[in-house]
């Protein structure tokens, strides 16, 4: 089974730029020790689907986080920023999430157990208490996508999550136009003809010696 393409993107788009160096498919689970812990329900594992480094940059800048979302319909943000602010329970009985198929897809930021295990495995791998989460999307939909997106990335109670354990985190959407728009500014500035070193950028580069335009 082929990738997701969006995470190739992703991958392709930080590899591509001078200073980061990115890990894709990091799993992680909720510790047996934890006191949340239900065997039966938090032994698989999940992914980060990226973590990028840049050991160069400012102190808060050095750890990005991204989860890919390749929804062709885009990720409407005003429909699912209400679930996003809320809690994962348990149903006493079940011991199932509600609603548990769209808490899965962000358990990581909804669900505490789940938070610190995802925080730590962030910690182990980079040493870094501070990191940008970044929610990657094919396109933002529904009704109005910028005033929902900056309440997003605002969003206090999120970020206050995080807080609780000790972690500073920044949220950011990063849509697909714009990391190929990015990537095709930097070849436009090339100075030389020099082969670009990820497929991503050689196939925006062989568009542009075709004269196709994104």
């Amino acid at each position: 089974m082929k990738e997701d393409i969006l995470e190739q993107i992703v991958e392709d788009f930080y590899a591509s730029q001078k200073g980061w160096f990115v890990k894709h498919n990091v799993k992680y689970r909720p510790s047996i020790d934890d006191p949340d812990y239900i065997s039966n329900k938090d032994s698989v594992h999940s992914d980060i689907d990226i973590i990028a480094y840049n050991p160069t940059a400012e102190k808060n800048n050095k750890v990005v986080v991204v989860s890919c979302k390749s929804w062709q319909s885009g990720f409407n943000i005003g429909k699912d920023i209400e679930y996003l602010e809320s809690t994962a329970e348990y149903n006493k009985l079940s011991t199932e999430f509600i609603p548990r198929e769209k808490w899965k897809t962000f358990r990581e930021l909804v669900s505490q157990k789940w938070l610190r295990s995802f925080s730590k495995k962030i910690k182990d791998e980079t040493g870094s208490t501070h990191f940008t989460y970044i929610i990657a999307v094919t396109k933002i939909s529904g009704k109005l996508p910028e005033e929902n997106k900056v309440r997003l990335e605002s969003s206090e109670i999120i970020k206050n999550r995080f807080k609780k354990y000790g972690f500073d985190v920044k949220i950011r959407i990063l849509t697909l136009e714009e990391m190929l728009k990015d990537i095709n500014k930097r070849l436009e500035e090339k100075q030389t003809p020099a082969l670009e070193s990820t497929n991503l950028g050689r196939l925006l580069q062989l568009m542009k010696a075709a004269n196709l335009k994104l």
